[in-house]
């Protein structure tokens, strides 16, 4: 008698048991989508970052002293705009004192799974004036500062 009274017990136990299983297999799903995403976000981050730098070194690499040296103080001009899809960026100059430089350059992701990844760099730069043609020279113990 106490076995026709079980009767559905095991086909109970048995849907939980694949709901639970069912549940578990979509939640690692889920989270490996998750760590992907992540993971894409992160690489495109450092992308754009480097990048920044790459146009920041290259601006510095064409510095033109005589049109520094012409710049009002303080003021900001654009130094270079580059552009290597998906990529671009802007380097600004902004003459702080008679031989003080601040540049900031701004790279862009233009990609469509990448808008509005923006990262900024800057750098404090000196230059000499002995009469030469000397580029600029970073201020000591300063490298890139991140300015997002």
């Amino acid at each position: 008698m106490r076995t026709r009274e079980r009767k559905g017990f095991l086909l109970i136990a048995t849907l939980v048991a694949l709901i639970i299983i069912a549940l578990l297999i979509t939640g690692a799903f889920v989270a490996g989508g998750e760590d992907f995403a992540v993971s894409r976000a992160e690489l495109r981050d450092q992308k754009t970052f480097a990048y920044a730098e790459f146009a920041g070194a290259r601006a510095l690499s064409g510095w033109d002293d005589a049109d520094r040296r012409q710049m009002p103080i303080p003021s900001t001009t654009i130094a270079a705009i580059t552009s290597d899809s998906p990529l671009e960026s802007t380097v600004f100059v902004t003459r702080l004192d008679s031989a003080l430089y601040a540049l900031v350059a701004e790279a862009r992701l233009t990609s469509p799974d990448g808008i509005g990844v923006k990262r900024r760099v800057g750098m404090v730069v000196t230059t000499v004036r002995n009469g030469a043609r000397n580029p600029p020279v970073r201020i000591p113990q300063q490298a890139w500062s991140e300015l997002y």
